[in-house]
């Protein structure tokens, strides 16, 4: 596969023990190469080899990446604070972007999941909004950010009740990170000023987030004794079509020969494009896909960018950009709200299916690779690596620079859920 044709390490991010509590840092050996005679067909092999990475070079090229992938600090617009010109301050200060928005239309407040504890005043221009696109691992990075998210055990998971605890609540104290970043966008709650300083995605291979999302949203037995209204619900969609899997969505619902009717089929390509308006009966975060996420935000903003397939590298690179201290780099919370229930079936997707299934995510795909683009901590190499990871799965698509599908005018979509 071409993404085992770069190795790529990790820098080296050595740790020093922080002042009130240790934490535990989490070689590469180069294979030993046999010389042998190089066949006709090894030459062969090369040759495609080198053709793919010139064209995955090219698509980079054709994205206009920055000249400087990671610029110096003091190129960066609004470059953040030394920790040691936080001020302490009281919570009970902050005010809410969301609340305040919407305050015109009823009593609005903020889900306790998107609430976090927020300690030390931060200057506007140095603020990083927390966008949390969703089954790209969010959770877990959520949780070590300090919001409240799926952070308790066991108790009450995907509501965010009065249970909810921060998995690292000292931590928040030395962690540069933590402090910068001080409120969250995810879904229908944008609680982001647009004059934040920073917006931090966290993404993934769109075929993968696609595949989570499908399965996350399967309503289980369990779920109609517990939310019986919501997974009916659900199960209008992948019981009253033939979705009972991805593999059975894709080839009923995507493909044109298609066994279902042709309202699934209409069905399947408006939800999974994210233009289907009763979004509530299929899976919540193909509506809230890279395109929402990344047209809801300002044009001009500063993008951050933490990858679900390099996430303990990206953090690094984002607090190496910002000159952060060894004793203030953000230690990971144990990993939450996973998908645990999925059997081999819900996995399973045939060549033929992931192909039409790349086909059909091709816009999304062209959004994902803007975000990647405009990530000021990323460096050539790592956007490479990424989308040659992507490639092995997506070949036409990573390579393409529009796709047969129109992009959808989501303006509607904006005004209803973000609020403007």
């Amino acid at each position: 596969s071409l993404s085992s044709s770069i190795m790529q390490s990790k820098p080296k991010h050595p740790y020093e023990k922080v002042s009130s509590e240790e934490e535990d840092a989490a070689t590469q050996t180069a294979p030993f190469k046999m010389i042998c005679s190089i066949t006709l067909g090894s030459l062969a092999l090369a040759a495609i080899t080198w053709s793919s990475y010139s064209l995955i070079s090219t698509a980079i090229a054709h994205h206009n990446p920055p000249t400087d992938r990671n610029p110096p600090l003091s190129t960066v617009k609004n470059p953040p604070l030394s920790s040691s010109n936080f001020v302490e301050i009281s919570a009970v200060n902050i005010t809410s972007s969301y609340e305040q928005h919407w305050s015109g239309y009823g009593s609005y407040r903020v889900p306790k999941w998107a609430t976090k504890e927020i300690n030390f005043s931060v200057p506007k221009e140095q603020e990083i909004c927390f966008t949390h696109v969703g089954k790209a691992g969010g959770s877990t990075l959520g949780c070590s950010l300090g919001f409240s998210l799926h952070c308790h055990d066991g108790v009450g998971v995907g509501v965010g009740g009065e249970d909810a605890s921060i998995q690292n609540k000292n931590h928040q104290a030395s962690s540069l990170l933590t402090k910068l970043t001080t409120h969250t966008f995810h879904k229908d709650v944008y609680n982001c000023d647009d004059d934040a300083g920073y917006f931090l995605f966290i993404v993934r291979d769109p075929v993968a987030r696609a595949l989570s999302a499908f399965n996350y949203d399967k309503p289980i037995e369990e779920d109609f004794l517990h939310d019986n209204d919501w997974a009916n619900k659900k199960a209008r969609f992948y019981f009253d079509c033939p979705f009972p899997h991805m593999e059975d969505f894709v080839q009923n619902g995507l493909r044109e020969e298609g066994d279902s009717p042709d309202r699934c089929k209409r069905l399947a390509i408006k939800s999974l494009q994210g233009i289907n308006t009763h979004y509530n009966q299929s899976p919540d975060h193909w509506y809230f896909n890279y395109q929402y996420y990344l047209e809801a935000i300002p044009s001009d903003s500063n993008i951050l960018t933490i990858r679900n397939e390099h996430i303990e590298e990206d953090i690094r690179s984002i607090e190496n950009l910002f000159e952060c201290h060894e004793q203030e780099r953000l230690a990971l919370a144990k990993s939450v709200n996973t998908n645990t229930w999925s059997d081999q079936d819900d996995l399973y997707l045939s060549e033929e299916s992931l192909s039409i299934l790349c086909q059909a995510l091709c816009n999304e795909i062209q959004f994902y690779k803007k975000i990647l683009h405009r990530a000021i901590n990323m460096s050539e190499d790592q956007l490479r690596v990424s989308l040659m990871e992507l490639e092995a799965k997506c070949p036409h698509e990573v390579i393409a620079d529009e796709c047969l599908d129109v992009i959808p005018d989501i303006s509607e979509k904006l005004r209803d859920n973000r609020g403007y």
